[in-house]
This record gives C-alpha cells, structure tokens and sequence, in this order.
C-alpha cells in the first residue's frame, strides 16, 4: 500500500473513488486501485444510455450509431446497467467483507425523474438493489424534506444510504434523526444491523465557492486572507456534531444492537484545480470517508502530506474563523441553505448534488402500486 494511503488508513479514513465525472472509469482502472489499497469504496452513477447503447452494439456486432429503430428495448439496457453496477460491486466484495461492511460499497444515485417523492424513491431503490442482486450497493439519497422520510425507509428495509446536499446544521441533525429512526425501526424488524451503512456527505469545496465569491465582492486584503476557511471550517463543525450524536443514548443503544456508526463523507474534489489535495490533508479525521475523483487520487499519491488528525482540537479555531466572516457580510445560514436548495435543483434536472455548486448568487443569503411494501412514514 503507497505510504500517504497507509497513513490515512492508520488514521482511521477510507478513501472511496469518486468516479462522478464525464469519463467513466472501467472495472480494470477500479480493480487496480483496489487492489493497490487506494480505495475502498466507489461512487458512481448508472452507466448512461448513450454508453449503454455503445456496449449493446459492441456485443452484436453493429456500429455504434444504431438508428432508433435498432435500439434495444429499456429493459435490455436495464439490465446491461444492473451487471455494470454487479461488476463493481463485486470488485469492492472482498473489502466489504474484510472490512465487516464498513466500507466496499458502490454508491449510486437514483433517477433524477424519482428524487422528489419519499414512496418513488424507495420503491426504485428496492427495485435497483433487487436488479443488481449485491449486499455492497448503496443508494445516494438527496436530503430534502420530501425525502428524508424514503432515507428512514431505505435504512429500515436494510438498503445502505449516502445522504447528499447537506450544508446547513439544522438539516445535518434532521437527516441523521432520519438514520436513527430508520435503523430503530430496522432494529425492530430484526434486521441485521451491521449490514445497513449510513455515511452524510459534505462539499467543502461547494461552500469556498459560495463563500469566496462574496468575500470577493467585499474586497481588500483581510477578505482576501478568509478565501478558502469556510469549507474546512464547516466540516470540522458538522463532524463535531456528528460525534455528539454518537454518543448520546438514542446511538449507544443502535451500536450495543450491532449499528454502524453513521459517517461523515467528505468530496474534497476543488473546481478548476484536480491537483489540489488541501481538502484530503485538512479533514483527516478518524471514522470519515474521503471521496476523491481519480486525478485527485493520482495527486494524493504524487504529494499529499498527511500529519494526523485535523479536526479535533481544531473546532474552536472554526468557530473563530466563522465567525470572522460576518464582518464583511457572509451570512452563513442563508448561504448554506442556498446551496442546499439548488442541490436539490441540481439532482432534479440530473446533475449529481456531490457535484460542487458554483452557482449560488452571492447576494442571496404502506403499500404502493407496484407491491412494495412502504414502511411506517412512507405514504404509497
């Protein structure tokens, strides 16, 4: 294993693959960075149709432009989609299993067209797992208020989630509230908890793009100096209040029944700057995950200095710099809210939410119809 990855495994973080971006990586590229110990988990989507359409005329033998009347059938290319997923998931099995099922997941997001009602979400969730037929695929989850409830049921049902589009405080405590309740009730049904991961993903560098921008706006060298504070800051904060959550009774009583403890995620990927490891190097923190996009990763490699743990005993520190934010205007609540409102907007039109947002305005501050059973929160 090359020794900055060592490192951050002693510090307790898993690397997953962010395999978000235009240019998909093959199950070749993702077996060797496995098996070099690089990674331990990937985050991806469904292959689209267009490349679909590529690999079916590869396997029949017709040119790639296939005319409308020779594409295959939706079902066909579901089905070519599910075995795309199958494969990596059977790449990160051993992992999954070697690591309890703490990591080895292939995260996947759902149809942008299904992302705004609870009891859609789930019944596609359902259906996806069932299709790909894997224990290690998790389900991407947008957390807005129509979905936190399908969040709750996807855990309940024992389907992993990753929840995304989380920026302010008040959202945080909500959709872990979610998880609780969705592995209580989990519990309940006598899941087998250790089998139903939770990680809350956070964009740091989705918050300097936001934050920067209005510090541009004020001008002048003290500004200048805050570019780049909010994103770390706010991390450092959000894994604070995760570790709070930890320790109370409502998760002591989840983790003495076999939960895994929910986990931070961090996107540490920087717009325009695919070398920039800042974001690896300041949130390594015991029991995070780190989600970077290939380049990054090769960069990580190349010149990454991990030194410890930079999140604890640092908080107060955050608060300050913060704090300091207001003097020239940033409102954090109403920024923070903003990039979680066009997360959710991004989701609907089908761009990722683990996609950074650079495009906050800075002056703004039961059973359905198809036979799946909903659990109890989830109207059909």
């Amino acid at each position: 294993m090359p020794d900055v990855f060592a490192r951050l495994a002693r510090e307790g973080v898993s690397v997953w693959l962010d395999d978000l971006g235009r240019a998909r990586l093959d199950a070749s590229s993702i077996d060797r960075h496995v098996r070099q110990g690089r990674v331990s988990g990937l985050i991806t989507d469904p292959a689209p149709t267009a490349l679909l359409r590529c690999m079916y005329a590869s396997r029949v033998g017709r040119a790639a432009d296939l005319t409308p009347s020779w594409f295959p059938a939706p079902a066909v290319l579901r089905d070519m989609g599910a075995a795309d997923l199958r494969l990596s998931c059977d790449l990160l099995a051993p992992v999954h299993r070697d690591s309890g099922g703490r990591d080895g997941y292939v995260s996947v997001a759902l149809s942008p067209r299904i992302t705004n009602r609870a009891t859609d979400v789930v019944n596609a969730a359902v259906a996806l797992r069932a299709r790909v037929g894997r224990p290690n695929l998790m389900i991407r989850i947008p957390a807005t208020d129509a979905t936190l409830p399908a969040v709750s049921a996807c855990l309940e049902l024992g389907i992993p989630v990753q929840a995304t589009g989380v920026f302010n405080p008040l959202r945080h405590e909500q959709v872990l509230s979610a998880a609780c309740t969705g592995l209580e009730r989990a519990r309940d049904r006598r899941q087998r908890l250790s089998d139903v991961a939770f990680v809350v993903c956070f964009a740091p560098g989705a918050v300097d793009v936001a934050v920067d921008r209005c510090l541009d706006l004020a001008g002048g060298a003290e500004a200048a100096a805050l570019r780049g504070v909010a994103g770390p800051a706010l991390a450092r904060l959000a894994q604070e209040r995760q570790e709070r959550l930890l320790d109370s009774p409502r998760l002591r009583r989840l983790t003495a029944a076999g939960a895994l403890p929910p986990r931070m995620l961090w996107l540490t990927s920087v717009p325009g700057r695919s070398a920039d490891t800042r974001y690896v190097e300041e949130l390594v923190c015991p029991g995070t995950v780190t989600a970077v996009p290939e380049g990054l990763l090769n960069a990580v490699a190349d010149h990454a200095c991990v030194s410890g743990d930079r999140v604890h005993g640092r908080v107060g520190d955050a608060r300050r710099r913060l704090g300091h934010l207001a003097w020239f205007g940033v409102e954090l609540d109403g920024l923070t809210t903003a990039l979680e409102q066009e997360a959710a907007r991004g989701t609907r039109r089908g761009r990722t939410p683990a996609t950074p947002i650079a495009t906050v305005d800075a002056s703004r501050t039961g059973t359905a119809r198809d036979g799946v059973r909903h659990p109890a929160g989830i109207a059909a």
